[in-house]
């Protein structure tokens, strides 16, 4: 009996299990879902009607997906696409008023970060969440990586095949073939395409 306990709790697992009973539900709430997509029951979503996500794509636990159409006295149009084979991992935010855009191949870690606005603070007599949102646009290129932990806002791309290291806050556009680590990110190493190594920056540089 207790064989049989351990085999359903390590292998079929409940989460999965309600996975698959909650798929038609996704199907039909996502703008698109894609053949072999994967998504956690327990994720907390808000407009799953402007976001499309591709074909063996995975959404795990904990992450709340958030596609804001209004924040106060402003309105939104905004639009998530993720692509396909793209992991998603453990209590991560995607936090979208505008469009956040990410590619083919992607894998992001758990516990990050990502946002398309920020809020404004130009007037000191009122709290920072009573003042507007200022929309911008995020990009993550085909094959990037995103560590563990990652803070991504505002206006970023991220160019294909980069890697963005754990922790890092990266709040300006980072290159492709490109790891980029540290408060703010600056790239640390590029892939040298004629040697096909990564090579180390010696001196790093902002980005």
């Amino acid at each position: 009996m207790k064989a049989l306990f351990v085999f359903l709790f390590e292998r079929i697992r409940f989460e999965r299990l309600l996975g698959l009973a909650c798929y038609p539900a996704f199907r039909y709430l996502f703008r698109k879902m894609g053949r072999g997509t994967t998504i956690s029951p327990f994720i907390y979503a808000i407009g799953l009607d402007c976001m499309s996500i591709g074909d063996r794509s995975r959404i795990s636990r904990n992450t709340r997906l958030l596609a804001l159409k209004h924040y106060r006295d402003q309105t939104f149009k905004p639009e998530i696409e993720i692509g396909e084979n793209v992991s998603v991992g453990f209590g991560c935010t995607l936090s979208c008023v505008n469009r956040i855009h990410i590619g083919d191949n992607v894998t992001i870690g758990d516990n990050v970060y990502i946002a398309d606005s920020r809020h404004s603070y130009g007037d000191v007599e009122s709290s920072i969440l009573d003042q507007p949102l200022i929309p911008g646009q995020v990009s993550i290129g085909n094959g990037s990586w995103i560590g563990y932990g990652a803070f991504l806002a505002g206006n970023v791309t991220v160019g294909e095949h980069s890697v963005v290291g754990a922790n890092s806050v990266v709040t300006r556009p980072v290159p492709p073939y490109t790891v980029v680590a540290g408060i703010p990110a600056r790239p640390i190493k590029r892939f040298d395409v004629a040697t096909q190594v990564w090579t180390r920056i010696e001196q790093p540089t902002k980005i």
